[in-house]
């Protein structure tokens, strides 16, 4: 008798210990958009040679635009106001765009880039040079980057011209859908 006593004691004392418990903690979680852009600067072209002035200069620039972008993105691109003693034309440089050399961003979805695209002159439409359907972030790196080669006057545009040094801005902006 003691010991159906003793065991239905521990019994109940391992019962009792088993017991569990659950409570729920509630997170507010608020995704905003993320979007910025950076362009590196690109060295000074000299027009110092016949075949220069005939055939124009190509100037290749690696990883030259970068994007982190929490969704799709575009790119687009325009000429600034032209200054210097020449008179130079925005439609004189073209430029093509690349998947960068060093990305490492995501490179799912949809792109689409810019082939000898002519750039449009200040005070007109900015012509679509990169777009995206997906963000990009991989998952480890959150950034794109993108090769631009520029075309600059190209079929003796340039000859006949005043030397001089002249500026032409490209206008680089990005925007989200």
């Amino acid at each position: 008798m003691k010991r159906i006593i003793l065991i239905a004691i521990v019994l109940t004392g391992f019962m009792s210990v088993n017991k569990s418990f659950a409570q729920t903690a509630t997170l507010n979680v608020t995704l905003s958009d993320v979007l910025s852009m950076t362009v590196s600067a690109p060295t000074a072209v000299n027009f110092d040679t016949e075949a220069k002035y005939t055939s124009g200069v190509t100037l290749p620039l690696a990883d030259h635009i970068t994007v982190i972008s929490s969704k799709g993105y575009t790119v687009k691109a325009i000429s600034g106001a032209i200054t210097g003693p020449s008179s130079l034309t925005a439609a004189t440089v073209k430029l093509t765009t690349t998947i960068g050399t060093s990305n490492a961003g995501n490179v799912g979805g949809t792109f689409t880039y810019a082939s000898n695209l002519a750039l449009p002159a200040v005070g007109g439409t900015a012509a679509t040079v990169i777009s995206s359907t997906q963000t990009s972030w991989n998952l480890l790196v959150s950034a794109n980057k993108f090769n631009v080669t520029y075309k600059i006057g190209e079929g003796g545009v340039y000859a006949g011209k005043t030397i001089g040094a002249n500026v032409v801005p490209v206008i680089y902006t990005v925007t989200q859908p």
